[in-house]
């Protein structure tokens, strides 16, 4: 899939949305904000709807969830002053959120999220640690308001 078209899928969501993207009655600093990390497509990441496979030897994200795959909205960001892009991917079912992308931004190294879990007592038992099928899906999942926090 290249680059540009993956964003804009058109396809509906499927299931139930309890992750909605947060893009309605912001304030105006708030949307400054979201200006400045120039969020794309910000308005229409509802219309970002995918769905992941998960394909791997490991069978324990199966055993946790009763999930085969990921059903996301996604979007891009850049950090200011930069081009590259990074894509931040949730499940709208579920919550999980994706978290390698903020990691990425800040420029830490690979092993920093697992150092990370490793300082939050608890947390590592609740984030899914994704290895093998879609690339961008590789990377450690946790739970909306742990990502959010």
């Amino acid at each position: 899939m290249a680059k540009e078209s993956k964003l804009i899928s058109g396809s509906k969501p499927k299931g139930v949305v309890n992750f909605y993207p947060f893009e309605e009655g912001l304030d105006e600093a708030s949307l400054r904000e979201i200006r400045k990390f120039h969020v794309e497509p910000f308005g229409e990441v509802s219309k970002t709807c995918r769905r992941i496979p998960y394909n791997s030897g490991k069978k324990d994200f199966f055993r946790k969830t009763g999930r085969e795959s990921f059903e996301v909205f996604q979007y891009d960001f850049r950090v200011p002053g930069t081009d590259k892009p990074y894509t931040v991917m949730w499940d709208y079912n579920v919550g999980l959120v994706r978290m390698t992308p903020f990691f990425k931004c800040c420029k830490y190294s690979k092993t920093t999220p697992a150092k990370m879990l490793n300082v939050n007592p608890g947390l590592r038992d609740i984030t899914h640690s994704i290895t093998g099928g879609s690339i961008e899906a590789q990377g450690y999942w946790m739970p909306f308001a742990c990502a959010q926090a």
